[in-house]
């Protein structure tokens, strides 16, 4: 399996894989930027992505995982193993992303990967016409 950076042209390739949650074009661009957003794939057929960008807190940087998809726990292992290498390379010493509970198979990886689960609650807020709606899902992944 590679794990790459990915371009414009992985626009359909990423979105064979992302469900219900399409990948704007737009979305695509900027994280294709980041330095730290990656494309699974086995052969030419797409595995997975992860969506994560670099995120300066004021005293340290954190890679900020908003999005990640897999076809299977192989491929979140080896999409988190790339994020956490170039967070390593670019000198960021923290990854992180909010984890949904039902994600079993993320948590698992996660884990695999040693990521510290917890015990941290996530309390979100959607402002504008979207929080009007009670939209919650994508805000922050």
């Amino acid at each position: 399996m590679r794990f790459r950076p990915f371009t414009e042209e992985d626009l359909d390739r990423l979105n064979q894989l992302a469900g219900k949650r399409p990948v704007s074009l737009g979305a695509l661009r900027f994280f294709a930027r980041t330095g730290h957003s990656f494309l699974a794939e086995e052969g030419e057929e797409p595995m997975g992505f992860a969506l994560a960008q670099a995120v300066w807190q004021g005293e340290a940087t954190t890679v900020l995982i908003t999005r990640i998809e897999g076809k299977e726990p192989r491929v979140l292992e080896g999409l988190l193993a790339a994020v956490v290498k170039s967070a390593y390379d670019a000198g960021v010493y923290e990854v992180a992303l909010h984890l949904d509970p039902e994600r079993k198979d993320l948590e698992e990886a996660l884990r695999a990967q040693g990521f510290a689960i917890g015990p941290l609650v996530l309390a979100v807020r959607v402002l504008g016409s979207r929080g009007l709606r009670g939209e919650t899902r994508g805000v922050l992944e």
